[in-house]
């Protein structure tokens, strides 16, 4: 891995146009370098040669002085600080370098917190731990950035001093990154608008509406299936529905 640089200079990467000259970083520099079988990511980091900072098209873009250095825990102190956590990468990232040298990346700074996260998320990923004795320090620091991804409170893991905030297992835990328009749709506070307007209509009339509503989908469900139920089949069917999630598996 010495050998290999991950940071370049483009102005077009894998057929998308930078909205400058600069140089490549993070994720996008450690996937392209590393050839990992993976999609970039949605957003990518560049590092402009003018000194200033913006977003644009799909672009972060970064002044000289969040330059990583050329090595890939530097790339990846950069990503994690900056892109998130991506798990799909980290994944593919520590199948192809095995333990021994992820652990190699993790003795540059032991104690530090990126490497602390990144050797929770291997033993997390992976699901088996790497011959690395708990930590003794106090601190303990969230694995997720809650101003970049949502995250949930979490729990402690007191071998690496991580707060495992990931909303999710290892074999399923979506990430979803916060955006302006998703937080503007989370403080309008839909539900509550929601209850407003339901309580300005009768319940008798909003239980007819629900109990035509629940047949009609109900009939639906059969059409699908190409079956042709009567109405007692269908209420039945729909009394079914309507109990999911009341009762526990």
């Amino acid at each position: 891995m010495k050998n290999i640089h991950l940071s370049q200079e483009i102005t077009v990467f894998h057929g998308r146009s930078a909205p400058e000259t600069g140089n490549i970083a993070g994720y996008g520099a450690i996937i392209d370098a590393l050839a990992l079988p993976v999609p970039l990511p949605h957003t990518l980091a560049l590092i402009s040669k003018k000194n200033r900072r913006y977003e644009k098209d799909g672009w972060k873009v970064f002044t000289s002085k969040h330059q990583p250095e050329d090595s890939l825990y530097k790339q990846l102190v950069f990503a994690l600080k900056y892109e998130g956590v991506n798990l799909l990468l980290f994944k593919c990232l520590f199948s192809k370098l095995g333990s021994k040298k992820v652990k190699e990346l993790l003795q540059i700074e032991p104690t530090g917190q990126y490497s602390r996260k990144i050797w929770f998320l291997y033993e997390w990923l992976m699901e088996k731990p790497l011959d690395i004795p708990d930590l003794g320090i106090k601190n303990y620091v969230p694995l997720l950035d809650d101003k970049i991804q949502y995250a949930i409170e979490g729990q402690r893991s007191p071998r690496h001093r991580i707060i495992n905030n990931l909303p999710g297992t290892p074999g399923f835990c979506p990430l979803i990154f916060k955006t302006f328009k998703l937080e503007t749709f989370i403080n309008a506070n839909l539900s509550g608008k929601k209850d407003t307007y339901l309580s300005t209509i009768r319940k008798d009339v909003l239980q007819r509406a629900s109990a035509f509503l629940l047949l009609k989908d109900s009939k639906a469900s059969f059409t699908i299936e190409g079956e042709n139920p009567g109405n007692t089949r269908a209420i039945r069917w729909g009394k079914a529905i309507g109990q999911a999630g009341s009762k526990p598996l």
